[in-house]
């Protein structure tokens, strides 16, 4: 057995906050095609590369693959250029199996058996060393790999997923990628669209940050306001998702304050504290009309939390009609115009929704 756990390691991570699907491909139409092709791909071995900029989601795409592998618990390992030369205690070695070397029960492994199912990505594939991208190259040409855990080795059936920002093709041309590894990854190319090409998909993405973060940090933050949400449409988003996360982020965090590189800060500010009521005369039946309005408001907002924005789920929930739930949002303003599934809040458009499959 050649070892080469000095050679090669990889970072074992897990994926257990994997992006809903819905989130991770939304509704425009590049990312619908893109899920056909996943959905395709995602229970085979074969290589895989993921271009796109910074902040897309090319790892969280590669860990979403991985879950539809085979199996329970399988490992997810990261090879990154940033600690490649550093050894951790949560690395895990890769050792190649040589054909004569026989199993530890002293008969040759089976051909046809294969171990469970493993996914090695390789983070900005380009900037690997010469030395890992050959041992890489090995990897999917075949050699029977290995993972040494708990002073173990466990055979695996190993499929390597690459990533890159780069324009790979150049990156062969200037030398820095091997081009015999390029062509083995570029099996199957996958290219994630900037965010600011997929801006119907921002709403939903908002939406769940917010919801996220307010029960991950334990905040009170309101929902954001149609306006919110059309400012943050409105905004490039250079750093695509990653970016629209930090900054859902900092907005249930410090509201207003949060955001201010994103437009106006005015345009996000909190709702103020409502104001003592001036002394004026009021009929009983608006007091009622203004107080049952808001007590519905919070009722409906609660509701679609627990659902995870789900408008059919809450619908049910709330006894009301699907149509009725969709005016009452609306009129409390607590979507966009475009609800996060697709459908036209005031029910006018008969045109079917492009469905997501999270």
């Amino acid at each position: 057995m050649g070892v080469i756990s000095n050679i090669l390691d990889g970072k074992s991570v897990s994926c257990h906050d994997i992006l809903p699907k819905g989130m991770l491909f939304g509704a425009s139409e590049g990312m619908r095609g893109l899920l056909q092709i996943v959905e395709q791909v995602a229970s085979a071995s074969v290589p895989i590369v993921i271009l796109g900029e910074k902040g897309t989601g090319k790892e969280t795409l590669a860990r979403f693959i991985h879950s539809c592998s085979p199996g329970i618990e399988t490992p997810f390992l990261k090879l990154s250029p940033q600690f490649q030369g550093a050894r951790a205690i949560d690395e895990v070695a890769f050792r190649l199996e040589e054909p004569s070397v026989e199993a530890r029960d002293g008969s040759a492994r089976d051909g046809g058996l294969e171990g469970p199912p493993c996914t090695l990505f390789v983070e900005e594939v380009s900037e690997v060393s010469q030395e890992r991208q050959l041992e890489l190259l090995h990897l999917i040409r075949g050699s029977k790999p290995l993972i040494s855990m708990d002073s173990a080795d466990i055979p695996v059936e190993l499929r390597v997923i690459g990533a890159s920002t780069q324009d790979l093709e150049q990156q062969v041309a200037a030398g820095r990628l091997r081009e015999d590894l390029y062509s083995l990854l570029s099996v199957v190319r996958l290219r994630l669209s900037p965010l600011r090409e997929r801006k119907e998909d921002i709403p939903q993405l908002a939406y769940y940050f917010w919801q996220v973060y307010s029960e991950r940090f334990g905040c009170q933050s309101p929902a954001p306001s149609l306006q919110l949400v059309r400012r943050l449409q409105e905004h490039s988003w250079p750093g695509n998702i990653r970016e629209l996360e930090n900054v859902m982020k900092r907005y249930v965090v410090l509201g207003a304050e949060g955001i201010e590189g994103i437009g106006s800060s005015s345009q996000f500010q909190r709702p103020a504290a409502p104001a003592p009521p001036a002394r004026r005369s009021a009929s009983l039946k608006q007091v009622t009309r203004e107080a049952t309005q808001a007590l519905e408001r919070k009722i409906i907002l609660r509701t679609l939390q627990e659902t995870q924005w789900n408008r059919r789920q809450t619908a049910r929930a709330l006894n009301i009609s699907y149509r009725a739930l969709l005016y009452k949002i609306k009129e409390a303003g607590l979507l966009p115009e475009q609800s996060a599934d697709g459908v036209e809040l005031s029910g006018a458009s008969s045109q079917k929704p492009d469905r997501r499959v999270a």
